[in-house]
């Protein structure tokens, strides 16, 4: 993992933080929340281990007792971001401050020209198309919300089981749990499909037979943005346009499995960007 890359994921960590010691944290969707990540095979300790709290290896005991099979697993504490709490939150407060919101159809990024001065890309899957980026593409996922209380910590596997299928995790949140282990390139069936969603159950069955009780609340299908060579954050000036003028876009686009943890610190470095294009466009006095 790249400095860059830690800077963003501290990044993320700070702004989580800051939001934790607020009275409104629970509105935002935004809470500590200790788990596991168990594999297969021995891998080498995360460069993020310093970032989250109370990073360890587990215990023999742990491996024996919660995870027969896997050979290695690290425990710690990170913080859980709901988007679905979260962003009604961030949208309200957004509004508040003057900020107005459009929904349109954009088939380039140089029709906005004559609208905008900067623009920040953050169009997912969808930069396929809208910055020409091959190396964009969909991997499909599959998951499940389930009322499961009792269980107070996240699981997220690595490495093919020899008993268990998929690759099963478990992220309880403030309403319910969500499970699921569905990763598939080359797929782009929208509708849940029950042989994904029987994989799911065996699989979390498998990795913690208390879950056999849960009631399933509500299940989903949807398209993570991959690409390869990872995120693109960075700044294009589109020259050209119908306007005659230049268009400033900066990049946001990439995140994969992963853009949750990413958002905040990609969002900081973002917002560093617009200012610097802002300063420069800022008139300067002849005096």
């Amino acid at each position: 993992m790249s400095d860059a890359e830690l800077k963003r994921l501290q990044g993320s960590f700070d702004f989580l933080t800051s939001v934790l010691r607020t009275s409104y944290a629970h509105e935002a969707g935004i809470f500590l929340q200790p788990g596991y990540i168990v594999h297969m095979d021995p891998i080498p300790d995360p460069a993020w281990k310093d970032i989250v709290v109370g990073f360890r290896h587990v215990t023999p005991w742990e491996l024996t007792n919660l995870f027969p099979g896997y050979k290695q697993g690290w425990f710690y504490t990170a913080f859980i971001c709901q988007p679905r709490d979260f962003l009604p939150w961030a949208k309200k407060r957004l509004t508040q401050r003057g900020i107005t919101f459009v929904q349109r159809k954009v088939n380039t990024l140089e029709e906005l020209a004559p609208h905008y001065d900067i623009v920040v890309n953050c169009s997912g899957v969808g930069a396929t198309n809208l910055a020409s980026d091959e190396a964009v593409s969909a991997s499909r996922g599959q998951v499940m919300r389930v009322k499961a209380p009792w269980l107070r910590y996240f699981v997220e596997t690595d490495g093919k089981h020899p008993v268990i299928d998929g690759i099963p995790y478990m992220y309880p949140n403030l309403h319910n749990v969500v499970i699921g282990g569905i990763k598939q390139t080359g797929n782009f069936r929208k509708t849940n499909d029950p042989r994904d969603t029987d994989t799911i159950w065996k699989g979390i069955l498998a990795l913690n037979s208390q879950m056999k009780g849960a009631e399933v609340v509500e299940e989903w299908t949807g398209f993570r943005p991959m690409r390869d060579g990872g995120i693109r954050l960075e700044r294009e000036t589109l020259a050209g346009t119908s306007t005659g003028r230049s268009l400033e876009v900066v990049h946001n686009y990439g995140h994969g499995e992963n853009g949750v943890t990413w958002s905040h610190g990609c969002a900081k470095e973002v917002a560093d960007i617009v200012k610097t294009i802002m300063a420069e466009r800022r008139p300067k006095s002849r005096l």
